[in-house]
């Protein structure tokens, strides 16, 4: 028979031992961390500094680099391309009445009389927005008061002036020869009084970055395609400049009457400095 005293005891030896640490269930009780330890190490800083050693200071951390971005290369431009355009000229048609053929003639003895220059293919029916010589990329156009007339031969341009005191014309040719050659083929249809060769007057400037070299003339005009030189012009000059473009040089030759071409080179010149892509 178990005495009351001895279940007393029992009970009492079993809550001492749930009590004490680590005798306990693990699910029924929760272990509190124990937090680290960090070592005082600043009294090796101070030992250092009393013998003179130096501490390298923290290095600070540095942001990374951000990505180079690599910049896409400029498309090349196109290279340009110097054509000529495809035009279709027009002619203006005679008169038909007898009146008018009449009239025609007698202006034709007129400007025969006064030396004037004669477009072989006679004058071209344009548009304000087709009164314009153009080649090799390049275009001029014509002053206000001159006329477009049909290109003859191998001229990719022909323009014309009416004048009382006698009718000029304006040449566009494409050339192959450098402009020195020019000068001398153009001195060769001019003579001076006593039928010597002239000689050309040469200036240069750019327009365009381009090399322009201006040849000026007068005396009296000699058809190269005449058989003899009795039918010279006396009183004549030619004002002309050759442009020396990137695919092609361009001969330009305003001539006819001396007084008719002295008074149309400030129009020539400034239609040539206003020289454009085209």
């Amino acid at each position: 028979m178990i005495q009351p005293y001895s279940i007393a005891l029992s009970v009492f030896a079993c809550s001492t031992l749930l009590a004490i640490p680590g005798c306990s269930d693990s699910s029924s009780n929760t272990s509190t961390p124990t937090p680290e330890f960090e070592a005082d190490t600043s009294y090796l800083d101070d030992l250092a500094e009393d013998q003179g050693i130096q501490t390298p200071p923290a290095q600070e951390e540095q942001p990374e680099p951000e990505p180079e971005i690599e910049e896409p290369e400029p498309e090349p431009e196109p290279e340009k391309l110097y054509l000529d355009e495809k035009r279709e000229w027009t002619a203006e048609q005679g008169s038909k009445s007898i009146y008018g053929r009449a009239r025609d003639k007698a202006v034709n003895i007129g400007s025969q009389m006064q030396n004037s220059t004669v477009p072989e293919n006679g004058l071209a029916i344009t548009y304000s927005d087709e009164e314009y010589a153009q080649a090799a990329g390049f275009a001029w156009d014509m002053p206000e008061d001159w006329l477009m007339a049909v290109p003859s031969r191998s001229r990719f341009a022909e323009m014309y002036i009416q004048n009382p005191l006698g009718n000029a014309s304006i040449a566009f040719t494409k050339e192959t020869s450098s402009p020195m050659q020019l000068r001398r083929l153009l001195e060769s249809v001019i003579t001076d009084t006593f039928s010597g060769r002239t000689k050309a007057k040469i200036t240069t400037k750019t327009v365009m970055d381009y090399q322009v070299t201006t040849l000026d003339l007068s005396g009296t005009y000699v058809d190269p395609n005449a058989k003899s030189s009795s039918n010279g012009a006396p009183f004549y000059a030619i004002h002309a400049v050759v442009i020396e473009l990137p695919t092609t040089k361009v001969l330009i030759k305003l001539w006819g009457p001396q007084d008719t071409v002295e008074q149309n080179i400030g129009k020539f010149d400034a239609m040539i400095e206003e020289m454009y892509e085209r």
